[in-house]
């Protein structure tokens, strides 16, 4: 993979993991907390609309380009304005741990 050409990765990204809290009755709630604020490039590979549960959304496949070394994992978000990106899956495109490609699912309603 060559370098992301100068101001690709130009958006502003908030990293956020998600944390289990015990409540009182044995159970858990799952909160997200941010972990980190990354640039990156947000690149659209994919986009359908759908039916589901009576009311149409569409869902956008992501690909985000970050700087590495970072924590993100698959079940991690990711949060760009108003945008939030649901990680499904990472890579080092050249092995050289220089960038992170990011595999995202986005839900439009």
């Amino acid at each position: 993979m060559t370098a992301p050409a100068i101001g690709a990765l130009r958006h502003r990204i908030d990293h956020q993991t998600a944390v289990d809290i015990p409540d009182d009755l044995g159970g858990v709630t799952r909160t997200f907390v941010t972990v980190d604020r990354l640039w990156g490039g947000i690149e659209t590979l994919a986009a359908a609309g759908t039916l589901a549960e009576e009311r149409r959304f569409g869902l956008a496949t992501v690909r985000v380009t970050v700087r590495a070394p970072n924590t993100i994992a698959a079940g991690d978000v990711l949060l760009a304005g108003a945008r939030r990106l649901a990680v499904e899956a990472t890579s080092d495109p050249d092995g050289r741990s220089r960038f992170t490609l990011v595999h995202c699912r986005e839900e439009q309603t």
